[in-house]
C-alpha cells in the first residue's frame, strides 16, 4: 500500500480520527475537537478532509440521512502505525531513533503515563526478543 506524505495540518486530522477509533462526519470532528483546532471552521475542515480523501488517505465509511440531509462518516484507510512506519522508512530513520525521540517528547511534555507505557512496550519486545533467541 502506498501510503502519502501528509502536512502537519493533515496528520492532525488523521490522529483525530485514529485516536476517536470510529469513522466521524466533518461536523463531529468540528463537535469534538479541543485546542488550538476547535478554532477551525467548517470550510476549513472540509478542505482538508477533501485534500485527504484525494491523496486515498481517507474513505467513506458511512452515509447518514437525517432531515434530508445526506451526511458521510469517514474513516482512515490504513493505520497510524503503518503511517508512522512509512515515515520511518522515508526518512532513513531508525526503529531505536524514532524510540529516543518520542521518549524525549513525552519527557519534555511531563507526559509520565505515556513514558511507562512506553518501558513496558520496550520491555515486552525485549523479553520476546530473548525468549526467541532462547528457543534457538
Amino acid at each position: 500500500m502506498n501510503i502519502p506524505a501528509l502536512t502537519k495540518t493533515e496528520e492532525k486530522v488523521m490522529l483525530f480520527l485514529w485516536n476517536k477509533g470510529e469513522p466521524l462526519s466533518v461536523q463531529e470532528m468540528l463537535e469534538s475537537w479541543e485546542g488550538e483546532e476547535k478554532t477551525w471552521k467548517d470550510n476549513y475542515m472540509r478542505a482538508i478532509v477533501r485534500a485527504l480523501m484525494e491523496k486515498g488517505a481517507l474513505t467513506i465509511a458511512e452515509l447518514e440521512c437525517r432531515n434530508n440531509r445526506a451526511s458521510r462518516r469517514l474513516a482512515p484507510t490504513f493505520s497510524k502505525k503503518d503511517y508512522y512506519a512509512q515515515m520511518m522508512k522515508r526518512g532513513g530513520l531508525t526503529a531505536s531513533e524514532m524510540v529516543k525521540a518520542q521518549a524525549v517528547a513525552m519527557a519534555k511534555c511531563g507526559d509520565r503515563e505515556g513514558i511507562d507505557a512506553l518501558i513496558r512496550d520496550l520491555e515486552d519486545i525485549i523479553e520476546e526478543y530473548r525468549t526467541r533467541e532462547d528457543d534457538a
